[in-house]
């Protein structure tokens, strides 16, 4: 393949980067790529990603916004806003963080104080490494408690999750993972939250593509929260979402 011509002002400002990105087209040409944060975008996508958007800093909310000149960018938020509540069937949705880190930080930021107890899927058994694991900041930062899942059928004991929801009295649980080939009973673990008082986190990052599409159950009717990321299974941009019930938006 030639150097891309479709690029040409990149080609003409930076061949050797031309180069770098016609080999990168090579290689996703080339390639099967079966991990989700790596799916590709549509050529509108790609589209909408280099379009002048790019220049933009847009801190606040639309129509509060600490930056004038925002009166295109708030509409187009506004648009992602509308189209999130109208997909998932959510009563508010965020947007505005750029990966799927900050948003599930966000979280523990909204519901819990640094010290507190929260649970999540371990990481060996398919859980993120933002549900509470130790080498992460929310490992440090919280006390991180983890379940897994059995060794016999790979399917997660929900009889030992309230066991450990009951004695832990965690104030966030995390359910969803990254390495988790099994459908996410949200109803099960919504039931052990409301037992354990606790604030039910559904990080579907990996199939909110496949609950938009009706292929997996919703965790709508069950979880207080939703984080997603946008590139994975919804094949959109590089960035993330979180999603409520409107009793929890301010927060």
């Amino acid at each position: 393949m030639s150097l891309p011509l479709s690029h040409p002002a990149l080609l003409a400002a930076d061949p050797e980067l031309a180069a770098l990105v016609a080999a990168e087209e090579r290689l996703q040409s080339d390639t099967l790529r079966l991990i989700p944060s790596e799916n590709y975008v549509s050529t509108a996508v790609l589209q909408a990603s280099g379009t002048v958007l790019q220049n933009k800093y847009s801190e606040g909310y639309a129509g509060r916004r600490y930056y004038e000149g925002q009166q295109n960018i708030d509409k187009v938020e506004t648009l992602a806003v509308e189209r999130a509540k109208a997909l998932f069937g959510v009563e508010h949705a965020n947007v505005q963080p750029y990966s799927g880190s900050p948003a599930n930080l966000a979280v523990y930021l909204a519901f819990a104080e640094p010290g507190d107890t929260v649970m999540g899927m371990a990481l060996p058994m398919g859980g993120h490494l933002t549900h509470g694991w130790g080498v992460s900041a929310t490992g440090k930062w919280f006390r991180g408690v983890q379940y897994g899942v059995r060794a016999d059928t790979g399917l997660i004991d929900f009889d030992e999750v309230r066991e450990l929801a009951l004695k832990e009295r965690p104030k966030l649980i995390f359910c969803g993972g990254t390495a988790l080939p099994r459908t996410i009973d949200f109803a099960a673990f919504a039931e052990i939250a409301r037992e354990a008082g606790a604030v039910l986190v559904a990080d579907v990052a990996h199939i909110a593509g496949l609950i938009a599409g009706g292929a997996h159950p919703s965790p709508v009717p069950h979880a207080d929260v939703i984080s997603t990321t946008t590139h994975k299974t919804l094949r959109g941009p590089r960035g993330a979402m979180l999603m409520s019930r409107e009793e929890h938006a301010k927060a």
